[in-house]
């Protein structure tokens, strides 16, 4: 059982990577639906809104969820967008609302600064070193703006300097439209403080503020492994300000020192605080796996029943069709799990060799 467990872990990792601007001819398809009401968010809404009232801009741009795993600024037909993808957002910033906001503060800040332009360039076209080169100004202009509007808001550094960290890396940016690491920590830190010694940050913070300085103090323990002082990075940030995402990552380290009765009871809680949430029913999943010893334990059939949950409310998302495959493969049979892996890799998603060599020995009905 415990073998299980640790190969749904590795299937389940995932990178975060960079891909703005990749997919024009999606932003154009997702700019012709602007304006529906199936693609109104009032989250992200809410904070562009408290964006541009922190510097005082009216309300020109056109705020569009799209299937594009990015944010962008983008200029189409005269019309300035700020594409992002949801699942995207979440998944950099940690469902954190500071870290979702920074993201719109920093597309917003390619709009303010005049960065953007009608698009009619692929990136797939060549562009030589010095277009490159005022590339990285404009995404270091842009983070500078991002920290300055986060320090306005009274949000915590840690939620852009966190962004940053888990988009970007330290390599040699000089064949890349975006700078290193270094480089955009230090723009986010020059806008943070500029606001700061411009004394236009509270000197009170909101609750919000200060729950969210621990979550992500949190969340670097965990990156680190130190399982221990995330849970009490946490707890604080829950005691300040309860949130659905820290009883999630509370649970996620609780689960990582094998206490999963505390574990299951914070993604319970994360459950009922965002009950849209799919990835906390994953996560759910996750927790009861590790918690039965047999194949045809309770336990077992609890996973698979909140893997379903997850992928009726999300699904895009292959690697909860191979966990659930491996739970009914286990407890069920595998012509019962033989359709979730071929489902798996319909959405693109790469199964172990084992379950390869298995299909191909015993097809799907």
């Amino acid at each position: 059982m415990k073998k299980l467990i640790i190969l749904l872990s590795l299937i389940t990792t995932t990178l975060l990577g960079q891909d703005y601007g990749n997919q024009i001819e999606a932003m154009r398809l997702c700019a012709s639906f602007a304006g529906g009401s199936n693609f109104s968010s009032t989250a992200a809404n809410s904070g562009l809104n408290d964006i541009l009232n922190s510097i005082g801009a009216a309300k020109r741009f056109v705020l569009q969820p799209c299937n594009v795993n990015n944010a962008s600024a983008i200029t189409i037909k005269g019309i300035r967008y700020i594409f992002y993808d949801p699942d995207f957002m979440n998944s950099v910033s940690s469902h954190s609302n500071w870290g979702n906001t920074f993201i719109l503060a920093h597309e917003v800040g390619h709009h303010i600064n005049g960065h953007t332009m009608d698009a009619v360039l692929l990136v797939n076209d060549i562009v030589d070193s010095g277009s490159l080169y005022d590339k990285r100004i404009q995404e270091l202009e842009a983070d500078e703006f991002a920290g300055f509007v986060i320090a306005k808001l009274g949000g915590p550094l840690s939620a852009c300097t966190n962004v940053i960290t888990r988009i970007s890396d330290n390599t040699n940016d000089e064949l890349s439209s975006h700078p290193s690491r270094d480089k955009r920590l230090a723009a986010v830190n020059r806008g943070y403080n500029k606001a700061e010694n411009q004394g236009l940050i509270s000197i009170e913070k909101s609750k919000n503020a200060i729950s969210e300085e621990y979550f992500y103090a949190g969340l670097e323990a965990s990156d680190a492994e130190n399982y221990q002082l995330a849970i009490e990075k946490y707890t604080i940030s829950l005691s300040v300000e309860p949130s659905s995402s820290a009883y999630n990552n509370r649970a996620l380290s609780y689960l990582e020192i094998g206490n999963y009765q505390l574990a299951l009871t914070d993604v319970n809680n994360a459950i009922e605080k965002k009950p849209e949430d799919d990835q906390f029913y994953s996560n759910k999943a996750r927790i009861l796996m590790n918690m039965a010893t047999e194949p045809t334990d309770p336990e077992m059939v609890q996973a698979i029943e909140m893997l379903s949950i997850a992928i009726n409310k999300n699904p895009s998302k292959g690697h909860n069709y191979i966990e659930r495959g491996m739970c009914k493969w286990r407890s069920l049979g595998w012509n019962l799990a033989c359709p979730d892996f071929k489902s798996a890799s319909i959405l693109g998603e790469e199964l172990p060799d084992f379950v390869v060599e298995r299909m191909d020995e015993l097809p799907c009905d």
